[in-house]
């Protein structure tokens, strides 16, 4: 589930939303998705295959009914939460309670895996927009916390992590619930201007902030405006990714295994340690 419908429909083609697709070798994976698994179905018995293509049509899936489901909701990436005003999208905590639906009936108690991104927090981290990416995160968040909700600690391992930084950091001696996307509140700097709290390496906040004087007077600036780029040191048509390590948190089962400093390819061999699959070395073959 998520966006990028253009990318299954060939470019003779248009979607529901008028949109061309994007596909030179003229197929349309979205019929052959649905072949594929109704024939499956027709041999073997089982669930049906359901396609969806708005927020509506999601939450009226059968499950009861439905074993494979495939949700494409923009022809492109899914809008900012904070862009989408009249919520015809799906939030990223429904496609996950509705996921969780679908995978709880059809596990037959077996277990079973489930990958969720916050994708477009990096995007918004990207654009050198914080008020975008931090609403994301609070978004990804709720998913999250949906998710240790419908599971159970006793037999469900869940790991939160990212795959890189960004050059986003946090400086300066603000004083205490001094408001994160506003100015330092603590000291200036020594061209006897504020500074923001918030500032990226590089990226496309520089234009925005500096001109032919220097920087501009953060005071005349409404920091909490959607499209605003925060300041970038350096000027970029998009910031880059950082090098910090990230954080990984885990809990459930074996999620002490998800501790200190390691290397980000560990995380899956952890995890299918932990779920007793694969070919090398499991918890069950432990025991």
């Amino acid at each position: 589930m998520g966006g990028g419908r253009r990318e299954f429909l060939p470019n003779t083609s248009t979607d529901s939303e008028g949109t061309p697709g994007r596909r030179t070798d003229g197929h349309d994976l979205i019929k052959h998705w649905l072949h594929q698994k109704r024939s499956a179905q027709h041999r073997q018995g089982g669930g049906g295959a359901a396609y969806v293509q708005n927020r509506d049509q999601l939450l009226k899936v059968d499950v009861e009914d439905t074993e494979y489901l495939l949700g494409l909701f923009d022809a492109n990436h899914l809008p900012y939460h904070l862009d989408d005003a009249d919520k015809v999208k799906p939030t990223l905590e429904e496609m996950v309670s509705k996921a969780l639906d679908v995978l709880e009936r059809g596990s037959h108690h077996r277990g079973y895996f489930l990958f969720v991104e916050g994708g477009r927090i990096d995007h918004g981290h990207h654009n050198t927009q914080p008020v975008r990416a931090f609403d994301e995160t609070v978004e990804f968040a709720k998913a999250v916390e949906l998710a240790r909700r419908r599971t159970s600690l006793e037999d469900t391992l869940i790991v939160v992590t990212a795959d890189h930084s960004h050059t986003m950091t946090m400086s300066g001696y603000s004083s205490r619930r001094n408001d994160i996307l506003g100015i330092n509140d603590g000291q200036q700097a020594e061209d006897s201007l504020p500074y923001a709290t918030i500032s990226y390496a590089n990226g496309p906040g520089y234009e925005r902030n500096v001109d032919h004087d220097g920087r501009l007077n953060l005071n005349q600036v409404d920091m909490h405006q959607t499209d605003y780029k925060f300041p970038s040191t350096v000027p970029l048509g998009l910031e880059t990714h950082g090098g910090d390590d990230v954080a990984v948190f885990a809990s459930g089962p074996w999620s002490h295994l998800f501790s200190g400093t390691y290397e980000q390819n560990f995380i899956p061999h952890g995890m299918a340690y932990a779920a007793c699959i694969g070919s090398g070395r499991t918890a069950c073959g432990d025991q």
